[in-house]
């Protein structure tokens, strides 16, 4: 939820944040939403040969298929008695991305739009750019994790510079992209990183006696139980065990 400035697991598209803005909408927009029609709209304004007409055998209408029932639909007025041809391609190809980001979902994103800006509205929503926008629904996706451990607390007997903690750090950071997400998911309760930058993580790394547990992770918290396990290949297999097997709110 956006209003208690908490990060939802929501990939929108980012056109939708220009639409939210009033942001007018392009061909390179609808590419990222549909890439094979984006490609297709390219080579269509590139070709330019006499026979285009014949070649590309267009008018201004789209067939869609409503619950098994194929229906046409024109993208202006008498569209489908309409040629596209080389003097009107620019147009059918804004016409054609209009009705596929615009016109037919209408209905469904004015009401998407009422609900976003009733929290989120305001003169000071009109200064941020899409990504910005992005950012604060998703969160950001820069992964350092050398700030993390930079901004990171201890207690119970371990300190920066302990054995265990390193050995805990060189784990981590050697972890894939997807593993590094699902490790902050588990510690925290959510795999984005806050708008303001990782830098506004802050965990806890506690000792704990007993080696043949697993950590375990207190996500209101963002406190993390490490026993002090001896060697690297222990504290990998220990925490990727605990790492792949959790969910929600369960304990191991």
């Amino acid at each position: 939820k956006i209003l208690n400035s908490t990060i939802i697991d929501i990939n929108f598209p980012p056109v939708l944040y220009k639409k939210l803005l009033g942001m007018p909408t392009t061909l390179a927009d609808f590419a990222k939403v549909h890439p094979t029609q984006g490609n297709t709209l390219r080579q269509l304004l590139a070709y330019n040969e006499p026979d285009f007409e014949d070649v590309m055998c267009l008018n201004f209408s789209v067939t869609r298929d409503f619950f098994g029932e194929v229906e046409e639909i024109d993208l202006t007025p008498g569209g489908r008695d309409m040629f596209v041809t080389l003097d009107n391609k620019q147009q059918y190809t804004r016409d054609y991305i209009d009705y596929y980001l615009n016109q037919s979902m209408e209905k469904q994103y004015k009401a998407f739009a009422a609900g976003f800006l009733l929290v989120c509205g305001g003169e000071v929503f009109k200064s941020f750019h899409p990504e910005e926008l992005m950012h604060m629904v998703s969160g950001m996706h820069d992964f350092n994790f050398n700030d993390l451990e930079q901004i990171t607390e201890y207690k119970n007997g371990y300190s920066p510079e302990h054995p265990v903690i390193r050995l805990f750090w060189e784990v981590v950071k050697e972890m894939e992209l997807d593993m590094k997400k699902r490790f902050l998911f588990f510690l925290t309760g959510s795999d984005r990183i806050p708008i303001h930058g990782i830098h506004s993580i802050k965990i806890i790394i506690q000792k704990v006696k007993d080696n043949s547990r697993l950590p375990v992770a207190h996500t209101c918290f963002n406190l993390l139980d490490l026993p002090p396990y001896p060697n690297e290949s222990m504290m990998r297999n220990k925490l990727l065990l605990a790492i792949q097997n959790t969910e929600g709110f369960g304990l191991v």
